[in-house]
């Protein structure tokens, strides 16, 4: 069955990969931004140029009406860490939901972030309430090429601070350790445990969950990315975690989570989303996809047609 798909971000990191992903899959996707149009062109590709932030909330209902499907791909305009904030964040978020419950939308998908999910063994205590979790995730983004290549590319000044966490690790793991790599790590490290401005829009990703939280007033289906999400091969397969963070090792420890977090890249995370608007199996619930992230090699952060 074709469906007739809304992407509100076709053209960002999660949104470029999600519409490609549907478009070949033979689904009518309307990219729904500033600047849909970024995205390229196909037969099956409408942009609809619409500012969600300006748009009134009856505006932004009938941007949506006679959809099948909406999936909230939403990033704030700015770039960097300028882009890192909370009430615009939330606000957005409220406006995109009551918008969709006034066009009575089939389904809606919202793309979260891993602060909503629970830590391992404790149903009663999210990731951002443990204060060790924050710096494992860190620490998973710096060993990876792909990651840094991508903060790199996203986040300017804050991806060329981790490009030198990166490097002073290595030097550390591999025995070569000095004063300056020492300082590296050490100022690295405390500037992510007292004022790291990235935990301010990803606490807003987690805050957002409570409007989906036991309402059932209307369809939708909450996921939230793994900690280590970012371009990276696409494999194809992928496995499924319910509101709690997913880790390797014994799933119910939450202890040291050094080396031990699941990622997915946007490849493998557009197909479980593109599977879950086809197959609505998720309804009014909160889960998470992470799949084999052995392959480093950076890819674009951005697709296009």
């Amino acid at each position: 069955m074709t469906l007739k798909v809304g992407v509100i971000g076709p053209a960002g990191f999660g949104g470029s990969y999600l519409c490609i992903e549907l478009l070949n899959r033979g689904h009518q996707v309307f990219g729904i931004s500033r600047a849909p149009q970024k995205l390229g062109a196909h037969q099956l590709y409408t942009p609809v140029s619409a500012d969600v932030n300006a748009l009134s909330l009856v505006e932004l209902a009938e941007v949506f009406n006679g959809l099948d499907v909406v999936v909230n791909q939403y990033g704030p305009h700015s770039a960097g860490h300028e882009a890192l904030q909370y009430m615009p964040f939330l606000e957005v978020t409220r406006k995109i939901v009551l918008a969709i419950r006034l066009a009575k939308v089939g389904y809606f998908v919202m793309v979260g972030g891993c602060g909503s999910l629970c830590m391992p063994g404790s149903l009663e205590r999210c990731v951002l309430e443990d204060k060790d979790w924050w710096m494992s995730y860190r620490r998973g983004i710096a060993d990876s090429e792909a990651h840094t290549s991508y903060m790199e590319e996203r986040l300017g000044p804050m991806g060329s601070g981790l490009r030198a966490y990166r490097n002073a690790r290595i030097a550390e793991a591999s025995g070569k350790t000095s004063d300056e790599t020492e300082k590296v790590i050490e100022e690295y490290e405390g500037y992510v445990r007292s004022n790291d401005k990235a935990l301010v829009f990803v606490t807003a990703c987690r805050t957002s969950f409570m409007f989906f939280d036991g309402n059932t007033a209307f369809p939708w289906t909450f996921v939230s990315p793994p900690a280590l999400y970012r371009p990276g091969r696409r494999t194809g397969a992928y496995d499924i975690q319910f509101d709690v963070l997913p880790v390797k090792g014994d799933e119910k420890d939450p202890k040291n989570l050094d080396g031990r977090l699941h990622g997915i890249s946007a490849s493998d995370m557009a197909i479980a989303i593109a599977d879950e608007a086809e197959s609505k199996e998720k309804k009014w619930r909160h889960w998470t996809a992470f799949a084999d992230m052995s392959d480093d090699t950076p890819t674009p952060s951005y697709l296009s047609l």
